[in-house]
């Protein structure tokens, strides 16, 4: 999922940046004079900047954005003009409307920032997201403002329970935002905030537009599927170009013969974004931690958990080094597997499993082992189908429908538009961007492009990379079905969520580290042979076998271990090189990522590679890459409970799941949504049952 907007914390950064070509300068801040206003010596007239020129749909767009916040400082206008005459519950609704016009801009300029073919539009939305980002600042730490709020009491009659919280949440973000601190402290964080939007611009920037690529003979491309070679036209000279994209990555690295090959792909896709980000992932580092000892946080960690079902860093290192020590045992034996296996193909007993055999061996055990193929489930899993296939689940589970539209404001032609029924009522619409292009986000993500309020409907996005159709169709492997499910789950968590009249509670707005369990809940919908089986189907019509999907979920098993080991080792260093001080002498990011990975991850480590400049979740997740294991072990927890009552195509239990928790979004802490659909408190019992099995 991408980043979303929490108003008065959208400044701590702890969320996606864009990748607009062009990233944003850091100007210096023009200094303010000294001298009192009666002695200053005149100043030549100042010449009028020219506005930028974004071409016609990016001076369009570019226009909306600054009408919006216009629109934005006249509400906080109105809030601080006349609040004696005026009911507490009218302050936090025009609270709620300055919130909403900031959501609903952001949600276009984070679209179109990293996705829109227009470079105009794109730069148009990188311009729009620093001014967005120099308002909120100023809000943020405008203690009229915050006076007003603060004044309102807590028990007003005519508050509810949402009232309540919504107030509770915005007093508290307007402290943890630095309003309470003294005018020069304000200025500097405004500073620093300003800076932090630059760079972190400028890191996914960086990582967008450095698309690696090497030219092949098609005969190094042994191993890997027809279809794949067939996509993949030759240029003058016979030679096919790969990319570091994912549609090209993947498949090489999990089926291409050519240990050589697999290696230059690996070295330059742990490349991208070096040196680029190098000096720019410095000063993100720098920044956080100066923003948040500015707010009176030792470091960035203690800041951005503070508000999440972890609390602390502490407890995120706890919970980390808990599972490591866990997951360790099984990924050392499957490491001695993989070991014995590139020793019998090599015919050598002196070679080593390397980080570019990470997807292809593992890939050869399960044939061995389990008699699997992942390309055997390949021709079941047609991308049309696979859409049909989350409809027809959600259908089944949630009662709702889902109807193809045309919409003529997407942001690309090969966007297909969908709107959501329940009970024949129009719920919500969604728009799927699911093929590469240049300039576009390199991964898979759900956007919100509208969040849905009481009386207006959510509209929501997911982008993604599938391999491009070739003779209209396109099959892709089981793992690239679950990601959809993945995502799916994230994009059904914000359309059903539309219920709230406050905008910082809709959709996905709940704590950071439990966003991530309605979609990998999702997930266990992809493993199950009698739900695989009512959608796919091979060309033939042919439902995909009960012993297919059965030597599948086993083959999966194994590599659990080193799977979760390795993405135990980004969660740490997500979290402990936030906890370094960077401006300590002697310090390298550098140094410090070889060193945790050697400690940590269960790949051999090469120096020449660079993971932090091209990890874009330590800008979009910083410190807390934590929360995709710590959701997984809820989304666990609750799967044990679904099936102890009545299984995933349960519509009672379902039903409960959806009403308790989906339907929430942020109106409850992640915590208390457990409680409610478990009747009890959060058990890691399940997560472990997991990872043992």
């Amino acid at each position: 999922m991408k980043k979303r907007l929490v108003i008065l914390t959208v400044l701590a950064g702890f969320f996606f940046a864009s990748c607009g070509s062009q990233p944003a300068k850091e100007e210096e801040p023009a200094k303010q004079s000294e001298t009192p206003a009666q002695e200053q010596v005149a100043q030549p007239e100042k010449t009028e900047e020219k506005a930028p020129d974004f071409g016609e749909k990016g001076n369009a767009f570019y226009k909306h954005c600054a009408d919006e916040f216009a629109a934005v400082k006249a509400i906080i206008a109105d809030i601080k003009a006349n609040p004696e005459g005026r009911k507490n519950i009218e302050k936090l609704q025009l609270f709620n409307n300055f919130e909403i016009k900031i959501e609903d801009a952001w949600g276009k300029i984070e679209i179109y920032e990293m996705n829109h073919p227009d470079e105009g539009m794109r730069n148009a939305a990188m311009a729009a997201e620093s001014e967005l980002m120099a308002i909120l600042s100023e809000i943020t730490l405008d203690a009229d403002l915050y006076k007003v709020m603060a004044a309102i009491p807590a028990d007003d009659p005519e508050f509810d329970a949402e009232d309540k919280r919504f107030l509770a949440d915005v007093i508290d973000d307007f402290k943890r935002s630095g309003v309470d601190k003294d005018e020069k402290t304000r200025e500097e964080i405004k500073k620093v905030n300003a800076e932090l939007v630059a760079i972190s611009q400028q890191f996914n920037a960086n990582i967008a537009s450095d698309r690696k690529s090497i030219k092949v003979a098609p005969e190094r491309l042994k191993g890997l599927p027809e279809d794949f070679i067939n996509g993949h036209a030759k240029d003058e000279n016979g030679m096919i170009t790969l990319t570091t994209d994912y549609p090209d990555y993947f498949p090489v690295m999990e089926s291409a013969d050519d240990e050589t090959l697999r290696k230059e792909m690996y070295f330059l896709a742990q490349n991208v974004a070096y040196p680029s980000n190098e000096e720019v992932f410095d000063k993100l580092l720098k920044g956080r931690k100066k923003l948040a000892n500015l707010l009176g946080y030792k470091n960035w960690p203690e800041y951005s958990e503070a508000k999440l079902m972890i609390g602390n860093p502490e407890n995120a290192e706890n919970f980390v080094k808990k599972i490591a020590a866990i997951s360790m045992p099984y990924a050392k034996k499957e490491a001695e597997i993989l070991l014995a296996k590139k020793k019998q193909l090599t015919g050598k007993d002196d070679v080593e499993v390397e980080p570019w055999d990470r997807f292809y061996i593992p890939r050869l055990v399960r044939m061995e082992k389990f008699s699997y193929d992942p390309e055997a489930v390949r021709p079941y899993f047609e991308i049309q189908k696979v859409l049909n296939g989350i409809f027809t689940v959600n259908s089944k589970i949630f009662g709702l429908e889902f109807k193809q539209i045309k919409r003529d404001d997407v942001w690309h032609e090969s966007i297909l538009s969908y709107d959501v029924y329940s009970n024949g009522e129009k719920i919500g619409t969604f728009d799927l961007d699911l093929y590469p292009r240049e300039n576009k986000y390199k991964h898979f993500a759900m956007f919100t492009n509208e969040q849905g309020i009481k009386g207006r409907l959510p509209r929501m996005a997911i982008v993604g990379n599938f391999p491009t159709p070739v003779n209209g169709k396109a099959y892709v492997g089981h793992d690239s079905v679950q990601t959809l499910f993945h995502e799916f789950g994230h994009l059904i968590h914000g359309i059903l969520a539309s219920g709230h009249k406050y905008i910082r509670f809709a959709g996905t707005n709940c704590q950071r580290d439990f966003v991530e369990t309605p979609s990998q809940f999702m997930e266990e919908y992809v493993w199950d042979a009698s739900i695989l089986q009512l959608w796919a189907t091979n060309d033939a019509g042919e439902p995909i076998p009960a012993e297919l999907v059965e030597k599948m979920r086993k083959s999966d098993e194994f590599g659990k271990g080193l799977h979760t080991s390795r993405q135990l080792y980004l969660a740490i260093l997500s979290l402990e090189v936030y906890l370094q001080d960077p401006d300590a002498e002697g310090f390298n990011h550098h140094a410090f990522e070889k060193k945790t990975e050697r400690e940590y991850s269960p790949w051999k480590t090469y120096e020449e590679t660079h993971q932090i400049e091209n990890f874009g979740h330590l800008d979009g997740y910083s410190s807390n890459y934590y929360t995709y294991m710590w959701s997984l072990s809820i989304a666990k927890d609750f799967y044990g409970y679904i099936m102890q009552n009545g299984g995933l195509m349960n519509t009672d239990v379902m039903g409960k799941y959806r009403d308790q928790v989906l339907k929430a979004g942020g109106a409850k802490d992640g915590m208390q949504m457990v409680r409610d659909f478990l009747g009890r408190e959060l058990s890691f019992e399940a997560f472990e049952k997991w990872l043992n099995q």
